[in-house]
C-alpha cells in the first residue's frame, strides 16, 4: 500500500508539473486558432461549394473561464488552487455541469427527475451514462469529426473508433415507419450557401446529449451546421425532441482548424474497454 502511495504521489507531483509548464493546446492535442489560417481562400468544388475533406484539429480560445494564462499554460488555474492539484479528477465532471440556463435543455416537467437521476446514477449500473459503457457518444454528443472524406454523394465522418456515412445525393429523410434505430441515426446533407446543412433522425433513444444525464428519445432530430472559412470551419447542432423537450436545444458550436500537413494522418485508438464503472464511487466521472 505504501509502494503504490509514493507511485501515485509521484504521478500527481509529474502531472502538476506538466500542466503548470507545457502549453495546454499542446499536451490535448488541441491548438489555438489562427488567425491566418481563416484569411485562407477557401477551396472549393466544381459545384462551387466550399471542401469539407481533410484532417480537423480541436482548437482552444483563451479566456477566463479555460482558466489558462497568456502563455498557454494553467498556471493562474494552479495559482487558484494555491498551486495544489488535490481534486483535480473532478474538474472535468463540475467543467461539463456548468452551464448558464438559457444554454441547457428544457425538458418538460415530468422529465426532470429522470435527468436527475441519470445525472446522480451516471457513473453506475442504475442509470449509466452510454460512453462509460462503450457505446457510442451519439449525435451531437460526438461533436465534430477528427476527419471528413467528402465525395460527390457521400460524406464520411471517421471519428475515433466510429464513422458515420452523410449522404449528399439530394436523397430524403426516410419516412418515420422506415426507421429502425441506430446509434447515430440516418443523415442527409445539403448545401445552404456556403453552409453544409446536415439532417439527422431515426435514432435508438439510448444515447444521451451530455455528461448531466440529458438523455433523449427515439424521437429526436438533429441539424447540423458546418461552414468553412478559409483552413476553418464551425460546426453547430440543433437538438429538436417534441417527446421530452419543451423547445430546441443548441449545442455549444465548435470550432476546428485544418490539419495542413502534408503527410497528415489521424491515429489508431485503442479499443474500447470498460474497466472503472464497477468502481466508481462518486458523481465526478471525468
Amino acid at each position: 500500500m505504501k509502494y503504490r502511495f509514493v507511485i501515485g504521489f509521484g504521478c500527481v507531483a509529474m502531472a502538476v508539473m506538466w500542466l503548470g509548464s507545457t502549453p495546454v493546446a499542446t499536451q490535448f492535442g488541441q491548438r489555438q486558432i489562427d488567425p491566418a489560417a481563416r484569411q485562407v481562400e477557401t477551396p472549393r468544388d466544381e459545384n462551387g461549394h466550399p471542401v469539407l475533406g481533410g484532417i480537423w484539429v480541436p482548437t482552444v480560445s483563451r479566456d477566463a473561464e479555460s482558466g489558462l494564462g497568456d502563455d498557454g499554460t494553467f498556471t493562474r488555474t494552479f495559482q487558484g488552487r494555491k498551486n495544489s492539484a488535490i481534486n483535480f479528477e473532478r474538474d472535468s465532471g463540475v467543467r461539463q455541469r456548468v452551464y448558464v440556463k438559457d444554454a441547457k435543455p428544457f425538458y418538460k416537467p415530468q422529465f426532470w427527475e429522470m435527468v436527475k437521476f441519470n445525472d446522480v446514477h451516471g457513473h453506475n449500473r442504475l442509470a449509466p451514462d452510454p460512453t462509460f459503457m462503450c457505446m457510442p457518444a451519439g449525435v451531437p454528443r460526438i461533436g465534430f469529426p477528427q476527419e471528413i472524406v467528402q465525395t460527390d454523394t457521400t460524406l464520411y465522418f471517421h471519428y475515433p473508433l466510429h464513422k458515420r456515412r452523410v449522404y449528399i445525393d439530394g436523397r430524403p429523410i426516410p419516412p418515420v415507419e422506415q426507421w429502425f434505430g441506430t446509434w447515430f441515426g440516418f443523415s442527409v446533407g445539403h448545401w445552404e450557401g456556403d453552409t453544409m446543412v446536415i439532417e439527422t433522425v431515426d435514432f435508438n433513444g439510448q444515447e444521451w446529449m451530455g455528461w448531466p444525464g440529458w438523455y433523449t428519445s427515439p424521437d429526436k432530430r438533429v441539424t447540423e451546421r458546418i461552414t468553412r472559412e478559409g483552413n476553418v470551419v464551425t460546426w453547430e447542432a440543433t437538438v429538436e425532441d417534441e417527446y421530452l423537450l419543451m423547445q430546441p436545444w443548441a449545442m455549444r458550436p465548435q470550432v476546428r482548424q485544418l490539419n495542413t500537413a502534408p503527410f497528415a494522418e489521424i491515429e489508431e485508438p485503442l479499443p474500447c474497454l470498460e474497466r472503472d464503472l464497477q468502481n466508481m464511487t462518486t458523481r465526478e466521472r471525468g
